[in-house]
């Protein structure tokens, strides 16, 4: 008889347990469900057996780098926000993985524990996501790699990237058809409430308004963009109240914010639009205009451009309409 496939879980210091912990119990059910033998162990990046986790929670592994043995999956979990601190306090993971996955170990990530796999090699010249937060400062951390910014999941064969927060659901989902087939998936999927099929990145992220640059002038023009959404100021016209040429003007805006000023702009408005269709029952075209676009189809191609999805697409998800995940039962009647 062949062996059972082995998956290691990585617990790293200070982490969050949410995706460890969350990983864990997934697989597990998943493969009771399946009536089928994977071992699946909790591995820790300490040098003891016990992780503090993030909140003072303590997670016991099942054993640690030194003594884990040889796996067929390695699944990275996500650093908490200070990438760079955490990856100095987890720096013994790196060269760990890279011989796990140069032995023949396949390797997943689940939001920024892409940044591990990014440190280790394993992402230069591959397709990778990340949570929507980060995905700047993984690309420029790690410029080889081709970012996949509306993606909940990549493939890549033996190295899978896995989004934001809670998108480590969706990656227990995939290992689970990888590991137990299609059919275990979708029963799981079912079992669990898993939705297979979510929204690309673009429609949960809040675009960052980039204020902690500290150049006054950049600031003041960002105020007036934000200011007069539907008639913001044009270039020329910014540069010019805030006393520039506008090839200087165009360069600093850029290296405040990271966009131009017109990307910046159309940012501000889907943003704008995105809280309208939340919260209104307008028409596309109506605040298609009131963020400024006369031209419905041509604000319709920017919106699916930044977050993914149509704006009814995107109001059907999240607007007032949107079918609610709970019910209110009725009371019963006395008497």
């Amino acid at each position: 008889m062949t062996r059972p496939r082995r998956v290691h879980v990585l617990a790293l210091e200070d982490c969050t347990a949410l995706v460890p912990v969350g990983l864990m119990d997934l697989l597990r059910k998943s493969i009771a469900l399946a009536g089928r033998r994977v071992d699946v162990a909790m591995i820790s990046a300490g040098a003891q057996r016990t992780v503090r986790a993030a909140g003072g929670l303590t997670l016991r592994c099942d054993a640690t780098l030194r003594d884990a043995g040889s796996a067929d999956v390695v699944v990275v979990p996500a650093l908490d926000p200070d990438v760079v601190e955490h990856l100095e306090l987890n720096r013994a993971v790196v060269p760990w993985l890279r011989r796990a996955w140069r032995a023949g170990a396949d390797v997943a990530s689940a939001c920024t524990g892409a940044f591990v796999l990014g440190e280790a090699g394993l992402l230069d010249g591959r397709a990778a996501t990340t949570h929507w937060a980060f995905q700047e400062q993984l690309a420029a951390r790690h410029p080889r790699l081709r970012l996949a910014p509306q993606a909940i999941l990549v493939d890549q064969g033996r190295v899978v990237t896995a989004g934001g927060a809670t998108s480590f659901i969706n990656l227990a989902l995939f290992l689970v058809e990888r590991l137990l087939g299609a059919e275990v998936a979708r029963a799981a999927s079912r079992m669990f409430l898993i939705d297979p099929n979510k929204s690309p990145q673009g429609a949960y992220a809040m675009f960052s308004t980039q204020k902690t640059h500290g150049d006054e002038p950049i600031l003041r023009a960002q105020a007036l963009i934000e200011g007069e959404v539907a008639r913001a100021p044009s270039v020329d016209e910014l540069a010019r109240k805030v006393a520039m040429s506008r090839r200087t003007f165009v360069r600093r805006f850029h290296d405040a914010t990271g966009n131009t000023p017109r990307d910046y702009t159309q940012r501000v408005r889907v943003e704008a639009a995105k809280r309208a269709l939340e919260s209104g029952h307008d028409s596309v075209t109506a605040i298609a205009g009131r963020v400024g676009y006369g031209d419905a189809v041509a604000f319709r191609k920017l919106f699916v451009r930044l977050t993914g999805l149509t704006p009814a697409a995107y109001r059907e998800r999240y607007g007032e309409r949107a079918a609610p995940a709970w019910v209110i039962p009725k009371r019963a009647k006395k008497g």
